[in-house]
């Protein structure tokens, strides 16, 4: 289905309904439970909410230590100011977290991986088989339905912990029964229905969740990005497809062409990687020739004759795939590394033959990897693990944005989730991804007094002093993120 104008504008306004939906449930709940107002900025004692539960406590423990953290780095006229922007961006974190959530698992019903849960609602088939092996042992309907979003949360971060790790600070509130019905009712309209099938949705949910007057307002009030969020906000901008494909065929295609002299399929593949008919290939130790003395006489070449002259392509040593990393260090909703995962896909696979042809010996490995014939028993058994490995040890990524690492990593575990359904594989027998490289950049935590109290414990002293500077460089990490 094309993103055409019309389709992109019935999904945003599915995001700014749902934002708005959220952004008031979870005010609503910081202020009647846990003792907190965005909207006046202030902080109740914890002493003094006597209504709540242990987990309710846990949470709002969580909640202030959370505000504790984001105070550090806020910038304001006053405490009540500051607070407000504080609590803003943690019921903003919250909101944007469980639609993250929501919208993840309709992509993953839509796609297979996953029994029907969230189309349907509570008429879900999912929930409904669910339902009848608990009996009423999960209370009433609404209930049920919520500890069943919690199984399948808990589930799925075993492979996606930066998106459905409920113990995070990002994810702990969770909407009320009303709130969660409506908020189902956006998620199934039938305008929409069709986008859950398409790789882009999630692209494009992430650019639709900070409105275009948000921005508007940004820019009016301040020349230049005031906080984190600001600069992110200000800066999200989709990198054209071409590009990404010139980049990528250009770096980690030409390192594997190189590599491998030549002789791989991505020649093929990848339609942007730039190559000359007079390429030389050096071998190991071999310098190119002398060109001083025709260096005077190249001025002289016409263009065309230049584009004959030899150029010669020093030595790059074949690496075992699981070595040859990529990092995109402002990653947004990870449209490099999604195109960088079918260039891996296909690196890995040349490997696997080439290993057979030129000898384990051949190729160079890092830390105690075994070679590919020895590690897996055969071709099959290596190919499902591709995927896996694809996500645990080449591909990485920083953004100073927590929306887009969580859409990042979501990317990423949707685009191997594929793979292991064209490779015919079924959910349960598809290996688990323990573990992804794409992480927050966030300044350290913690106040200025308790490091200097416990950086002076520190012997020999050169360490505190060494702790205290890299305390006072991470302050901008939210900001400069990678530039830092």
């Amino acid at each position: 289905m094309a993103f055409d104008q019309s389709t992109r504008n019935r999904l945003q306004k599915f995001v700014n309904d749902a934002r708005n939906l959220l952004t008031e449930e979870y005010t609503r709940q910081l202020q009647a439970t846990y003792g907190l107002d965005p909207k006046a900025g202030s902080v109740a004692s914890v002493d003094s909410l006597t209504h709540l539960d242990n987990r309710q406590r846990q949470t709002t423990n969580i909640l202030r230590d959370t505000l504790a953290h984001y105070l550090t780095t806020t910038h304001g006229k006053g405490e009540k100011d500051r607070n407000k922007q504080a609590l803003s961006r943690i019921v903003r974190e919250q909101a944007f977290t469980v639609l993250n959530r929501l919208a993840a698992l309709r992509m993953a019903e839509a796609r297979g991986f996953l029994l029907e849960t969230i189309a349907k609602g509570y008429n879900a088939k999912g929930f409904q088989l669910y339902k009848q092996l608990a009996g009423s042992a999960l209370g009433e309907t609404g209930e049920a339905y919520r500890n069943y979003l919690y199984s399948v949360f808990d589930e799925f971060s075993l492979d996606l912990a930066v998106l459905f790790d409920r113990h995070s600070a990002q994810g702990r509130l969770f909407p009320r029964e009303s709130a969660l019905l409506e908020l189902l009712d956006l998620i199934n309209h039938h305008e929409i229905e069709p986008l859950w099938a398409e790789d882009e949705t999630i692209g494009w949910i992430y650019q639709y969740f900070n409105s275009q007057e948000e921005r508007k307002k940004m820019r009016a009030e301040s020349q230049a990005p005031r906080n984190s969020r600001e600069l992110a906000v200000r800066n999200q901008f989709f990198t054209p497809r071409y590009v990404v494909e010139f980049l990528t065929d250009n770096t980690l295609g030409r390192i594997w062409y190189e590599m491998t002299y030549g002789n791989t399929c991505l020649v093929d593949s990848c339609r942007y990687l730039v190559r000359r008919p007079t390429e030389v290939f050096l071998t190991p130790g071999e310098l190119a020739p002398e060109q001083a003395e025709s260096a005077g006489k190249t001025e002289a070449l016409s263009q065309e004759e230049l584009l004959k002259q030899p150029v010669y392509i020093t030595y790059r040593a074949i690496k075992d795939p699981r070595c040859i990393r990529m990092l995109d260090p402002a990653c947004g909703s990870m449209h490099f590394g999604l195109y960088a995962f079918d260039l891996y896909e296909r690196i890995y696979e040349e490997a696997w033959q080439l290993e057979a042809e030129l000898g384990a010996e051949a190729f160079v490995r890092e830390g105690n990897l075994k070679p590919l014939h020895q590690t897996y028993d055969s071709f099959e058994d290596y190919r499902a693990e591709i995927p896996r490995l694809i996500i645990e040890h080449n591909i990485h990524g920083v953004d100073i944005d927590p929306r887009a690492v969580q859409i990042a990593g979501l990317s990423l575990w949707q685009r191997a989730q594929r793979a292991w359904q064209q490779q015919g594989i079924k959910p349960q027998q598809r290996p688990v991804v323990r573990k992804s490289n794409i992480v927050c950049a966030e300044p350290m935590p913690g106040e200025k007094a308790l490091l200097e109290e416990f950086s002076s414990t520190l012997n020999p002293p050169v360490l505190g002093q060494l702790l205290e500077a890299v305390f006072d460089k991470m302050e901008l990490a939210g900001e400069a993120g990678t530039l830092l």
